[in-house]
């Protein structure tokens, strides 16, 4: 193997979600440094043996978890085989020890695989992020660590955590970006036709897509045009003409669904929008035209309400480096 190439292993369980794998091997397997590839994969299993995820698909081991390994990473995915592989003291003993036995190392879980890490005590007095679905157990049987269950992804020094599913993609991206540069980061995103924009300080939960389940047409096509076309000029009366009901009617409908007014919700999906903007670098003037304020005093306004932080907090903490 290359001295440029970081090893990566990744233990592999039975039950454990397919794409919590995959989307972010495939996503480290793209990346390149200096003309080398920068990341290299192995999949590690307790004994040796190949696994069944949860969706029957079958994986092959290349060595059991004991065996020597030059990796400085270990990657946890999700699963419900997750349970199981928390009673194994073998796995236990492995990840409690990973950071100290590899002084250069990453502990990264995605999705229900945080679970593991904070059962082995690796996480306890670190940030952490996991499924929502697991937000209960992870708060009830692990209050050492400081859950940020809204979280897409999370970094704690050389540990790291995201949400699961896709979202391991976009931890993945986050951590090629740092190793590799944006310029790389953003290749990869174009190879596998994925977003660079969602960031860590993102919610789990979308705005759009919980309208677009919560109300019914045609004011869920109206969700669909303003978050196509934020910077458009959406009024209530332009919103109201645009599904052929009056301001009061979709005021109405807004508020049953989902507690809150059309205008609120315009602001709500421009401020995501110039999130995803100052996330890449942007410049916050730039940013808050693209995304419709009509200054930047508008959009510092929203930020405030929407995001609880300023506009230059935001980028210190989640605009991409070049």
């Amino acid at each position: 193997m290359d001295k440029n190439t970081r090893l990566i292993d990744v233990l592999i369980f039975d039950d454990m979600n397919i794409l919590d794998m995959a989307g972010p091997v495939q996503a480290f397997y793209k990346a390149h440094r200096n003309g080398h590839a920068a990341y290299a994969v192995r999949s590690v299993s307790v004994d040796g043996r190949s696994v069944r995820t949860t969706c029957g698909i079958g994986v092959e081991s290349a060595a059991s978890l004991d065996e020597a390994s030059e990796a400085l990473d270990l990657l946890i995915p999700g699963g419900a085989g997750t349970t199981g592989i928390q009673a194994h003291p073998k796995v236990m003993e492995t990840v409690a020890s990973w950071l100290d036995q590899h002084p250069d190392g990453r502990l990264i879980t995605i999705c229900s695989g945080a679970l593991v890490a904070a059962h082995a005590g690796a996480l306890d007095g670190r940030e952490a992020t996991t499924h929502w679905s697991c937000e209960l157990e992870a708060l009830s049987n692990y209050p050492r660590v400081d859950w940020q269950t809204d979280r897409i992804f999370v970094k704690d020094g050389r540990t790291y955590s995201s949400a699961g599913v896709t979202t391991g993609i976009d931890l993945a991206l986050s951590i090629i970006r740092a190793d590799c540069g944006a310029t790389q980061a953003l290749t990869v995103a174009r190879e596998l036709v994925v977003s660079l924009r969602r960031v860590g300080g993102q919610s789990q939960f979308s705005d759009v897509l919980d309208a677009q389940f919560a109300l019914e047409e045609p004011v869920a096509q109206l969700v669909d045009a303003v978050n196509a076309a934020p910077a458009d000029s959406w009024t209530l009366e332009t919103m109201a003409n645009h599904v052929g009901m009056t301001p009061r009617t979709l005021a109405r409908r807004f508020d049953a669904a989902l507690r809150t007014s059309p205008v609120k919700f315009v602001e709500r999906v421009r401020t995501t929008h110039a999130r995803n903007f100052l996330s890449d670098g942007m410049a916050p003037a730039m940013a808050a035209r693209r995304s419709g304020f009509a200054d930047m005093q508008q959009m510092r306004r929203a930020f405030e309400r929407q995001v609880g932080v300023s506009v230059r907090d935001y980028r210190a903490r989640f605009a991409v480096e070049s």
